[in-house]
């Protein structure tokens, strides 16, 4: 579609004769996109927020046992033969789990595999025991899920030998400190003393409820052979479904499960707030739509001798049409960028209110996604808006309007 000069003056005269007309209209869609603006930048800002308190110190990928026993040899279809599976898995442990973890080490996406030992223990103190969770780890790749260097409340991360890791809950309930030493039982009842080395804030109870020690150590103090799980951190949290599907189909044995699978209401919640959102922004867009139709029908109206002379002088039907058209998108236009000002301020806004008021101190993701993709809608909405004018002006019949003048 090819614009003409005098098309742009006509158009910018008609906004201008309607001054006021057309600041409430580009102010209404100001208003309209800031609100996108903001909206999708809480909700992203939220989801997010969400998701990491989940899984920001959790395995997105979690190996485990079977429920059930396992697969007769020859049955399934891996990528991994059957011939060369570690053939001893036993409820509760992966014996000659360390195939699973070279795999794994390859496999694109994959951030770290690490081996883990988990188990139930008590804290004894004088007559109290205080239940804990016991998990034996390799550091360097627990690390990296867990980050208990950076969550580190107290001491040093060195967990070896009789050195162990603490977490605050445990730490809180049973009165222990950096240095201390205590007798550990497992379930089993047997048990030793172990001396805390470090103490941690994982964010949670559960988490912050653990005795962390070495891999080796906790096999032996669990009397496990094998291990009891292989924690997998990702590269991409939403593609942790998708490489979970892909190693089922390489590990017919075991079971495979992704932090998807385990949060599914969370994911569920997340989903409605995206329909909520969704909703929201097709109402804005609609009552843009709506009120520039309206405007620019009625200047139609107003300027239909206008537009009847400007027949008669030679413009033709696509002419006048375009006129309006470019009425609807110049104030689509400046609506948007408003809009987007307007947006980003009331996100300022907000984030200096929750942090003054002590609300949550969560950042709204302001993307270049988030702040275009509002704009470009209102402004193909409002030139969308203009076409019932803009098909009225081409069906102009100048000579009448002239007459009837």
């Amino acid at each position: 579609m090819r614009f003409n000069t005098y098309e742009f003056m006509i158009a910018c005269r008609f906004l201008m004769s309607g001054r006021s007309q057309t600041i409430l209209i580009i102010l209404g869609i100001a208003v309209g996109v800031a609100v996108q603006v903001f909206l999708i930048s809480l909700m992203d800002g939220l989801q997010r927020n969400l998701i990491q308190r989940t899984i920001g110190s959790s395995p997105h990928i979690t190996i485990a046992p079977p429920l059930s026993s396992p697969q007769p040899q020859g049955i399934g279809s891996g990528t991994i033969d059957d011939c060369q599976m570690p053939l001893k898995i036993e409820e509760g442990e992966i014996l000659s789990w360390q195939r699973y973890n070279e795999y794994l080490e390859g496999t694109p996406g994959i951030t770290v595999a690490a081996p883990m030992v988990n188990g139930n223990g008590y804290i004894e103190k004088g007559r109290s025991s205080f239940p804990v969770i016991i998990k034996g780890v390799t550091l360097p790749e627990a690390d990296v899920i867990y980050k208990f260097k950076g969550n580190l409340v107290n001491g040093d991360i060195r967990p070896g030998g009789n050195n162990v890791l603490i977490g605050t809950a445990s730490s809180e309930k049973s009165g222990l400190q950096v240095g201390d030493t205590f007798y550990l039982r497992n379930q089993k009842g047997t048990g030793d003393h172990f001396m805390i080395q470090g103490i941690f804030d994982l964010g949670s109870s559960a988490a912050n409820n653990m005795v962390v020690m070495s891999l080796e150590r906790a096999q032996a103090f669990l009397d496990v052979v094998g291990i009891s799980a292989i924690e997998i951190q990702v590269q991409d949290v939403f593609a942790a479904d998708n490489l979970a599907e892909r190693l089922r189909g390489a590990f017919n044995r075991i079971k495979v499960e992704s932090w998807q699978e385990r949060n599914k209401e969370l994911l569920s919640g997340l989903r409605s707030q995206d329909t909520s959102s969704a909703m929201i922004q097709f109402f804005v867009l609609l009552s843009i739509t709506l009120g520039i139709a309206s405007v620019l029908a009625i200047i139609a109206i107003q300027k239909s001798r206008q537009l009847g002379i400007l027949k008669a002088m030679g413009t033709n039907d696509k002419g006048a049409a375009r006129i309006f058209i470019i009425q609807g998108f110049s104030m689509g236009f400046a609506g948007a960028l408003v809009g987007i000002l307007l947006g980003l301020g009331l996100a300022e806004l907000f984030m200096i209110g929750t942090k003054s008021s002590g609300g949550p101190t969560y950042e709204l993701k302001i993307t270049l996604t988030n702040i275009l993709l509002p704009a470009l809608l209102a402004t193909a909405a409002a030139s969308v808006a203009a076409l019932v004018p803009a098909r009225r002006a081409a069906g102009l019949n100048p000579m009448e309007v002239i007459r009837n003048e």
